[in-house]
Order: structure tokens, then C-alpha cells, then sequence
């Protein structure tokens, strides 16, 4: 059984000073109050309750694979917003983490003072992170692209993510995990593309398969996660 979850860490260089520009820029009160205030409120998310990868580090991975392609999105602060919301609740017993999350984002897109308008398109792009149906197009499948791009990192990064993954799931024994994220595993092989715009698509597609399926092989024989 792998160990428990460690309390969170502080967030990553440079992180809360971006969040603060972002406020800046769509907020309505152009007020660093707002940020500083909406700022505590994220840590506090993200802190709660502790996590191993859905964290401040997963976020900044995502915002980092965010400004390699921030010329393919339409509204291109709506999709930053979203992504730094997308996982601010996260039980691992809960099916709802997504739609919590969007409220969770219109709420704080709200103290900002943001257009209703950009509220429900954050809205919809975190929606997409459920991963449960075709994204769209633009904007969530986007979103819904670099939420994944995980799947297609270097086999070293990808076996420190399932054990992260596999450190959420402590309270389940080995067989029950081994069983559901083989289902989320055969999920994502199971679809036409793991990846749904032409960019990951062509970047990163042959690597998330071959990590699946290498993960697959693993979960089938019983391995819940890498030594």
C-alpha cells in the first residue's frame, strides 16, 4: 500500500504572481485586493484536502504546457482561468470534482467582477476536464488537451504521475484501484483519439498510447503502480 498523503507544499515559484497578473487582466476592479483575496482563497482549495497530483504542481505543468500553444486559443484568459480552477476541488470519492470546480470558478470569476459571459465559458471549459465525452471544439477541447498532456510525458515523469495518482487512492486496497483505473485507462485507449486537437494530436498522441498501454499491461497483471 503506498504511503498516505503529505500536507501541501507551497505553490510553485512564480505561480501566485501569475495568478495576480491573470486577476489584473480579466478582473473589473483592476483592484490587487481582489487578487490577493482570491489568491488565498485558490491556496486554501488546493490545499484542502491534500493532494499528491491533483495540486499546484499539476497546475503549473498545465499552465507551462498552456504558453507553448496560447496562440490556438480563441479567448485565451478564459482557458488560463479555467485551467487554474479545473481541479480546486478534488475528492477522489466524489464524481462531482468538475462541476464543484466550475462553481468554484464562477464564484471567485464573480468577486473579480467578470463578465457573466467569461464566467460561463470558464465554466464550460472545466467541464470538459471530466474527460467523460468528446470536448468540442476550440476552447474545451483545448482545455481538455493539455488537462491530459500528462499522458504523453517521458516514461519517467509518466510513472512518477501514477504513483502520485495511486498516493490519492491510499484508502483503497490494491484490487479495488487496480479495477477502476484500469477502466479509466481502457477509457482513454477506447476513444478515436486520447488527445482531440490536431496540434496534441500530432505531438503527443503515439506517446500517451504507448504509456496507457504500458500501464494497462501493468494493471492487468496486478500492478497498481510503478516500484
Amino acid at each position: 500500500m503506498p504511503p498516505g498523503l503529505v500536507h501541501s507544499s507551497p505553490p510553485p515559484v512564480g505561480l501566485p504572481e501569475r495568478w495576480n497578473t491573470l486577476c489584473q487582466r480579466v478582473g473589473a476592479f483592476k483592484d490587487a485586493d481582489e487578487a490577493d483575496l482570491t489568491l488565498d482563497m485558490l491556496l486554501a482549495f488546493y490545499s484542502h484536502p491534500p493532494r499528491a497530483y491533483h495540486n499546484l504542481a499539476h497546475i503549473a505543468q498545465v499552465l507551462g504546457a498552456l504558453d507553448g500553444v496560447s496562440m490556438l486559443a480563441e479567448n485565451l484568459d478564459a482557458v488560463e482561468f479555467a485551467v487554474w480552477l479545473h481541479d480546486c476541488v478534488y475528492y477522489p470519492l466524489r464524481p462531482d470534482n468538475e462541476d464543484r470546480s466550475a462553481d468554484a470558478a464562477a464564484m471567485i470569476a464573480g468577486l473579480l467582477g467578470c463578465a457573466p459571459a467569461f464566467a460561463a465559458r470558464v465554466r464550460e471549459c472545466i467541464l470538459v476536464t471530466r474527460h467523460s465525452t468528446p470536448p468540442g471544439r476550440g476552447d474545451t477541447a483545448l482545455v481538455a488537451d493539455l488537462d491530459l498532456t500528462i499522458l504523453g510525458s517521458p516514461l519517467a515523469e509518466y510513472d512518477s504521475y501514477r504513483r502520485e495518482i495511486r498516493a490519492e487512492f491510499a484508502f483503497a486496497e490494491d484490487a479495488l484501484f487496480v479495477e477502476g483505473r484500469a477502466a479509466f485507462v481502457r477509457r482513454m485507449l477506447d476513444k478515436p483519439g486520447v488527445f482531440a486537437t490536431p496540434h496534441f494530436k500530432r505531438l503527443l498522441q503515439d506517446a500517451a498510447r504507448d504509456n496507457l498501454y504500458r500501464e494497462l499491461d501493468d494493471l492487468e497483471a496486478g500492478i497498481a503502480s510503478p516500484a
